[in-house]
């Protein structure tokens, strides 16, 4: 009797202990998980089953937002964020391709059950493709009974922020997103020279083929983005023009390096000089093919931005992330300014 007493009092201690050891491990779980929620800036955005957008910059200003459509028609081989947005949400193609296959966007409708057409309206939409523009899709709506709504942005960002929240029920948010806009903006245009930098700037766009191992690179031609929204602020010059073809043809704002048996050629370097190599897109690519060519040619050593080590790899900017602009212009003004 004695020892079935004592075996009892064992087994009610031991039932306590391990009550007391699961509290206090839900207790650090419980810890660790609101410091993981409380450590998070904001929740992903939430997918809006019921539109689509036609238009880069309000998918932008949407994701800011906290919400995403369904589908979406943007710039996906130029926009680099398109890359991360596709994960959540479908990319039908670019304004210009969704209007040439007039099925595409009526079919998505129909696909998700697209009640709302939400579309951008902005002069201009694409500089290197003028005649292309979101609205452009409303006359093959027509008799689908989906709603087609707009976002402004001839109004300004600020009510182009607003109509979009409106749209989609976030009008809290629409000041937080200003608020922090216009902050980073500030700060990055505080920090741009008070005179004219003056360099000649050189931007060169890679692509990578890892099947073939080939370095495809190619020269922004001046008048384009980066002129309008970063060097023309910065007081630069873009020197792609020494790489201009024979028949001047510009493919998408850029000049195609052309390709040689050994790979490509970059002697126009030496004529264009410039003081600063911008990289943009891969930048293995224009690495692999600027180290080849040194080594290849050892009179690109002389070239100011090789010799000095000015060669930077960049954020490129093609006015589709509206609400990104000013960390890319922070980059540029603290890569050309220093």
């Amino acid at each position: 009797m004695q020892l079935s007493s004592t075996l009892l009092l064992f087994v009610q201690r031991t039932m306590k202990l391990f009550a007391l050891s699961l509290l206090f491990a839900l207790a650090v779980i419980g810890f660790f998980v609101a410091s993981s929620t409380a450590s998070m800036k904001s929740p992903p955005p939430e997918v809006a089953a019921d539109a689509i957008i036609i238009g880069d910059r309000v998918v932008d200003i949407a994701y800011h937002l906290g919400v995403l459509p369904k589908a979406m028609s943007v710039r996906g081989s130029m926009w680099p964020m398109a890359t991360q947005l596709k994960t959540t949400t479908q990319i039908l193609g670019c304004p210009n391709c969704i209007v040439q296959k007039k099925d595409t966007v009526p079919n998505a409708c129909k696909k998700f059950g697209i009640t709302r057409l939400i579309v951008e309206k902005s002069d201009p939409y694409c500089l290197y493709v003028p005649n292309v523009k979101p609205e452009n899709i409303v006359p093959l709506m027509e008799g689908t009974g989906v709603k087609v709504e707009y976002v402004d942005f001839s109004k300004g960002l600020e009510q182009a922020v607003r109509q979009t929240a409106a749209l989609f029920g976030r009008e809290d948010k629409a000041d937080d997103v200003l608020e922090a806009y216009n902050k980073t903006l500030a700060a990055a245009e505080q920090q741009l020279p008070e005179t004219k930098i003056g360099k000649k700037v050189l931007i060169i766009s890679g692509t990578y083929q890892a099947s073939t191992d080939k370095c495809m690179l190619r020269i922004e031609a001046p008048g384009g983005y980066s002129d309008t929204f970063l060097l023309d602020k910065l007081g630069c010059v873009n020197v792609g023009d020494a790489f201009k073809p024979a028949d001047g043809h510009v493919q998408k704002g850029h000049y195609p390096v052309k390709r040689t048996r050994n790979g490509s050629d970059l002697s126009p370097l030496v004529q264009a000089a410039p003081d600063v190599i911008v990289i943009t897109g891969d930048g293995y690519s224009v690495q692999k093919t600027l180290a080849q060519a040194m080594a290849e040619h050892p009179e690109y050593k002389n070239v100011p931005a090789l010799a000095n080590g000015e060669v930077y790899q960049l954020p490129v900017y093609i006015d589709s992330g509206v609400l990104e602009y000013p960390q890319v212009l922070q980059k540029w003004t603290a890569a050309l300014a220093r």
